[in-house]
């Protein structure tokens, strides 16, 4: 989503951490997904949590009063963004915490973390969303990096990585089609499962993220003899603005199909346009799936920021937006 974020979270010196090993994770707690299920130590679950800008400030006990369950990292600079070690002042001017430290602080409040590559090297020019991943110039160096990562996490449960934030134009003019999406996941979850991690991995759809027919047309295909994938729909325009009968209907598809998903974004503006994301939020509650804000910030003048400045919920302009999701939050979940 949004390259602006990749310009406005320049943070003051933080002090910096020796080398540490990662929180040991709890063997209790083992994470997978089965037919169109999440399961915590084989349990079906509905999770709810936000989109995170630890990269920047490390963190997360104050998303426990809000009890949050996943915290979908953003990471805006793949290039050199550290994996473990110290904080690095990367060639943008912007300190970057290591995905080690923020998933180590995650766990320690029994969080999920969602590691997903927004862009290359922090630029607005290499924002991933809206791009083809085979066609850009760094798809061989994106390989070697995630290769990395998978390495780095293949042993921490609790660690998902989704492969591709938005790949795609909203309107498929880049010559896009169903068999290009499944060549190109095909690549990315390759990567992954040959650097030993078996973790979920999360796979977006196609159209920046928003179109979900690629999942009905491929989805079952794509799924053979894989396993612990779960597949991401972004919720703006494409969703937000359309009757709510129609939004029923599709997401009824999606769980027909036994596809396992998992919507990664929704907030109530997006290029422009506010909306209401009230009636789709109570739909996916409803039918137990589980879903991401975006996006976790203090910042009562961004009408998708879920808290003011002050910390209360964001409901300036925004159809309520704090409050309506800080209440799905405090909810019962109903896997």
């Amino acid at each position: 989503m949004r390259p602006i974020i990749l310009a406005i979270f320049v943070l003051s010196m933080p002090s910096c951490k020796k080398n540490q090993a990662p929180i040991p994770f709890s063997g209790n707690e083992q994470w997978a997904v089965s037919i169109n299920k999440i399961y915590n130590y084989k349990n079906p679950v509905q999770l709810i949590g936000t989109n995170a800008l630890h990269v920047f400030s490390a963190g997360g006990i104050d998303m426990n009063n809000w009890h949050l369950d996943i915290a979908r990292e953003f990471v805006g600079n793949m290039e050199q963004q550290p994996i473990m070690g110290n904080v690095l002042f990367d060639s943008n001017g912007t300190y970057l915490y290591p995905l080690q430290t923020i998933v180590d602080s995650n766990r320690a409040n029994n969080r999920i973390t969602i590691l997903c590559p927004f862009g290359w090297n922090g630029k607005s020019s290499t924002v991933f969303s809206g791009l083809m991943p085979t066609q850009t110039y760094w798809w061989k160096d994106y390989k070697s990096k995630m290769a990395e990562w998978a390495a780095q996490f293949a042993n921490q449960p609790d660690v998902w990585i989704e492969v591709w934030n938005e790949p795609y134009r909203y309107d498929r003019s880049d010559g896009y089609t169903d068999d290009i999406w499944t060549s190109d996941m095909n690549s990315m979850v390759s990567i992954i499962r040959n650097a030993g991690n078996q973790n979920i991995v999360l796979v977006p759809c196609a159209e920046q993220g928003q179109d979900e027919t690629v999942l009905n047309n491929k989805g079952n295909s794509f799924l053979t003899g894989k396993s612990n994938i779960l597949f991401d729909i972004h919720a703006y325009e494409k969703w937000l603005l359309v009757p709510t009968p129609a939004m029923s209907s599709r997401l009824a598809q999606l769980q027909q199909n036994k596809l396992p998903i998992l919507f990664g974004e929704t907030a109530p503006m997006n290029a422009g346009t506010l909306m209401n994301p009230a009636p789709l939020l109570d739909s996916i509650y409803n039918r137990g799936i589980s879903v991401c804000a975006w996006v976790w910030k203090y910042d009562s003048t961004d009408q998708d920021a879920l808290l003011t400045t002050q910390g209360q919920p964001n409901n300036t302009n925004n159809h309520n937006w704090g409050s309506i999701f800080q209440l799905l939050c405090l909810s019962p979940r109903k896997p």
